[in-house]
């Protein structure tokens, strides 16, 4: 049957699919990448729960301090972070929401070329996420709220789940993309 066509890629069983047209720019993208509007929305999503959560928090357990929620293993309960992850950088509440603000910037400005597959589509969605919801409680409040405690760990939330399931589908992502393309010209060197 011949070459694909250059620039097209295979579909199952070598079939050539054409790039999906993306909406406002006529930018193609591969089949099966995520759109912009896609990972902004879950994004989005990742934000509510975010804070819907940490306002919960803060109406109930504020006053109690903490609540058995699975036996021995997991409670809720009520802390505040004034530093990063892991408490690093205490009271750089200034230094974090101005690092927050270049990784939200980064990510919103390239996430339609880091898009390339579902898997990468969630990925940023899930870190813009988490950064943003970290970042409205830095600059509401001064500090982040956390609320889930499993004893053996510091205490987290929402946001700092996403986060962390975000960096571990890039790396995911990374270990299990398709090695580049070779062109005939590098093979004669």
């Amino acid at each position: 049957m011949g070459d694909p066509v250059q620039g097209m890629p295979l579909g199952p069983l070598g079939h050539v699919e054409p790039p999906v047209a993306d909406e406002p720019d006529g930018e193609t993208r591969p089949p099966g990448a995520s759109t912009p509007a896609v990972v902004y929305a879950t994004a989005a999503a990742v934000v509510l729960a975010d804070q819907a959560t940490k306002l919960a928090a803060a109406a109930w357990l504020q006053p109690l301090d903490s609540v058995p929620l699975v036996g021995r293993w997991v409670s809720l309960t009520w802390a505040t972070n004034t530093g990063g992850a892991f408490g690093v950088l205490p009271s750089a509440t200034g230094l974090l929401v101005a690092i927050a603000v270049v990784v939200v910037a980064v990510l919103v400005l390239l996430a339609r070329y880091l898009i390339h597959s579902p898997l990468l589509g969630l990925s940023v969605a899930c870190l813009l996420g988490g950064a943003l919801g970290n970042l409205i409680d830095r600059v509401r409040l001064g500090y982040v709220i956390d609320f889930i405690d499993l004893h053996f760990w510091p205490v987290f939330n929402v946001a700092d789940i996403a986060i962390t399931v975000g960096a571990g589908l890039l790396v995911i992502a990374a270990l299990t993309a398709p090695a580049p393309a070779h062109s005939e010209a590098s093979e004669d060197e």
